[in-house]
């Protein structure tokens, strides 16, 4: 992470409240094609697959630690939704090849036809949903974040998985997409991620304090 202020109370102090995405009439434009050049592993990356030499200092976060999950039930039996943080500063206290694999995958967005602009700008999360029964349907226009009063909803989605477009996962299946809100969210506020009846709850809020808690670690280190 950077060094004080960080992230989490820079963002906090310069806007005091989030920035709200008005709801439009049309859904969130989903890249069409993005998955042909953008292609994401179905899992997450093996131990030990980090870049030799890396001058920064190790983080140590995994993957499950930077994410918050959503367990379908009625409508949405069958189906699990993993979100993951995909700030920069997040990313400077994961394990190393967790950073190096996600810091790849945000490299190339402009290559689905997101501007540099937006693709660096835009508050970005890696969305996964995996089924648990055969031929579950999810809707990835139906994920929003609630944030204290506030409603945002994804201005572009990115498909990275070659079926994310079928809207179909088969059992233990998982398709990834990444999801890109409007700058100016509060990432230190609470978050709640929600799908149709689906919701997150608090536990965006045990993602901010382990995050804050490993850069206390690394700063402490130096």
């Amino acid at each position: 992470m950077r060094k004080a202020p960080t992230f989490w109370t820079a963002v906090a102090a310069a806007l005091g409240v989030a920035c709200v995405a008005p709801r439009q009439e049309s859904p969130p434009v989903v890249t069409s094609g993005a998955a042909d050049t953008i292609a994401a592993p179905p899992a997450p990356p093996p131990p030990g697959l980090a870049a030799q030499g890396s001058t920064r200092a190790a983080g140590t976060l995994s993957w499950e630690e930077m994410s918050v999950r959503m367990v379908g039930r009625e409508t949405s039996a069958g189906l699990r939704i993993d979100v993951t943080t995909l700030s920069d500063d997040a990313l400077s206290v994961a394990a190393p090849d967790i950073r190096a694999y996600l810091e790849d995958l945000k490299s190339r967005i402009p290559e689905s036809g997101v501007s540099e602009t937006e693709a660096r700008e835009l508050t970005s999360f890696l969305v996964g949903y995996t089924g648990f029964e055969k031929e579950v349907s999810f809707d990835p226009t139906l994920l929003l974040i609630q944030s204290e009063g506030s409603t945002h909803y994804p201005r572009t989605i990115v498909p990275l998985s070659t079926h994310f477009d079928r809207r179909v996962v088969d059992l233990y299946e998982t398709v990834y997409g990444i999801y890109l809100f409007d700058p100016g969210i509060d990432l230190a506020a609470t978050l709640d991620f929600r799908y149709g009846e689906l919701s997150s709850g608090t536990a965006w809020r045990g993602i901010v304090q382990r995050i804050q808690r490993a850069q206390a670690r690394i700063e402490s280190q130096r």
